[in-house]
């Protein structure tokens, strides 16, 4: 087997709006070779009530490949060399992978052996837009600007490696963790305009609060930031609409704390940091988060 194209899960533990997935995708239907979904697992276990958060996460992601044709395939190593490894027995043609929002030696390491290799890198924005600005207002309008635009669709899989799927994680889709519970909890904060059931749970917890209960679903990506923007957007114009304020405060508060990812990437690129982002209302956008 030649020609693998490669994307790379790390922090997106997800299908939807995954630019790295697309872009895999494109390059094997223009260039020929077979897509290759690749998750890493790390040599020393982590914290445990994080890695049930990413065990479910990644159970879900194997279901969702799996329904659009794909394998989800786990090693265990450096990633340089579980890539090596890869190259040396299959060929690989391209690497794609979105950006995290902390220093990442090992994606730095890793350019660095495809450059030499002759192979293909890619790399794709998913906390905010790529290019920053030390230009404040630029660099908010920016943001807003890229979250407010389409998300991208998941593509179907019709050339799916498989070089052998990897170590058994004993990945079970648990009721806790991953896209499903991520998903529940965004529902019931937002609620909606004709279900005054949830309005006690929008007015008791406040967007602060309930980002930091959202936000380790955002650090492994099991939502994506900009999914959350819209449907939190979309939901903060019904409630205003409604005259419901006090849930429609509840919510912007979700919205300002959303740019704190994207503000840490740009700080660990050394970039002036970015405040919070203004939000502009999102008509015609619905709730409509895919598991």
């Amino acid at each position: 087997m030649r020609g693998l194209h490669i994307i790379w899960f790390r922090n997106d533990l997800r299908v939807h709006d995954h630019a790295a997935l697309r872009g895999a995708c494109y390059a094997a239907a223009r260039d020929g070779g077979d897509v290759l979904a690749l998750y890493i697992e790390a040599s020393e276990p982590g914290d445990p009530s994080e890695q049930q958060h990413r065990n479910a996460s990644l159970a879900q992601l194997r279901s969702a490949l799996e329904h659009k044709g794909g394998l989800l395939h786990v090693r265990t190593g450096r990633s340089e060399d579980v890539f090596s490894e890869l190259h040396r027995l299959h060929g690989i043609s391209s690497i794609h992978m979105h950006e995290i929002p902390f220093d990442d030696p090992n994606a730095s390491q890793l350019q660095s052996w495809a450059l030499r290799a002759g192979i293909a890198f890619r790399t794709y924005a998913q906390f905010g837009p790529a290019d920053s600005s030390d230009n404040l207002a630029s660099l908010e309008e920016a943001w807003t600007r890229y979250m407010a635009q389409p998300r991208f669709e998941t593509p179907e899989i019709n050339a799916a490696a498989n070089v052998g799927v990897g170590q058994n994680l004993a990945l079970e889709d648990q009721a806790e963790g991953g896209r499903r519970q991520a998903i529940e909890l965004l529902r019931a904060f937002l609620g909606s305009v004709s279900d005054p059931q949830r309005i006690a749970i929008t007015e008791a917890e406040s967007g602060a609060a309930f980002y930091e209960r959202l936000k380790p679903f955002l650090l492994l990506g099991a939502l994506s930031v900009r999914e959350v923007w819209q449907a939190a957007s979309s939901a903060h114009h019904q409630m205003q609409h409604a005259g419901q304020d006090i849930r429609a405060a509840s919510i912007k508060s979700l919205l300002r704390q959303l740019p704190e990812l994207h503000k840490q990437r740009v700080s660990v690129r050394t970039v002036s940091s970015a405040s919070n982002a203004r939000h502009h209302r999102a008509e015609g956008r619905q709730l409509s988060l895919g598991l």
